[in-house]
């Protein structure tokens, strides 16, 4: 596992994609001394709100400190970024 993806919701109601790789997984690690792989077994919703804020942050879409950052912050969801596919149609069989 190299990226965790995260959707953050904001209190206006504004929302973004966040897909921390390489570089926020290292900084999370140094932040908190702790492997990124403790999301499997010992969550907590600071890791997730530093690790979407620390994203935000160094892609230039924050410049607020982490607490005043948080404080703007509704919800925050793991799961893929993506839209799932759509469903394919399969040719018609017939005679």
């Amino acid at each position: 596992m190299m990226k965790v993806a995260l959707h953050v919701t904001h209190s206006d109601g504004s929302g973004v994609d966040v897909e921390a790789t390489a570089p926020d997984l290292i900084a999370f690690e140094r932040h908190f001394d702790k492997p990124f792989t403790v999301f499997a077994d010992n969550l907590r919703l600071e890791y997730l709100l530093w690790l979407s804020w620390e994203t935000c942050k160094r892609r230039g879409q924050t410049e607020l400190d982490f607490d005043p950052w948080c404080e703007t912050v509704d919800s925050i969801v793991i799961g893929d970024s993506e839209e799932p596919a759509p469903l394919e149609k399969t040719a018609p069989t017939g005679s």
